[in-house]
């Protein structure tokens, strides 16, 4: 029970780290938000130790990580960009932009 227990929990500390680098954060960044020192955060996306649920719903709030994704690797579904384009308001389709902009910005920082 115990290995089965780590193996989900190295299983989450991957698929967090991936979210994590997707979004263009630093690890300083997630322990600030999910008020944890760099070192406990650091040890989440190891496995070494175990996410609580208050972590998994801050992780959705503020940064959209479904946490489905995080504990079994299942994404809810894809996305496609010209349909919701297509199919959004302009203040939408504005937000939309201004998100891609600013994930992009952090991208090009953290290079």
């Amino acid at each position: 029970m115990e290995n089965a227990r780590k193996a989900v929990n190295i299983q989450i500390g991957r698929r967090l780290r991936e979210a994590r680098m997707n979004l263009g954060y630093k690890q300083a960044d997630f322990a600030v938000a999910l008020q944890l020192t760099e070192e406990h955060y650091r040890k989440l996306e190891l496995g070494a130790t175990g996410i609580s649920a208050d972590k998994f719903l801050i992780l959705y709030q503020k940064y959209g990580i479904d946490s489905t994704y995080l504990i079994a690797g299942e994404k809810d579904q894809e996305f496609d960009v010209d349909n919701y384009v297509a199919n959004c308001s302009k203040e939408q389709r504005d937000r939309f932009l201004e998100r891609v902009g600013a994930y992009i910005v952090r991208l090009a920082k953290m290079q």
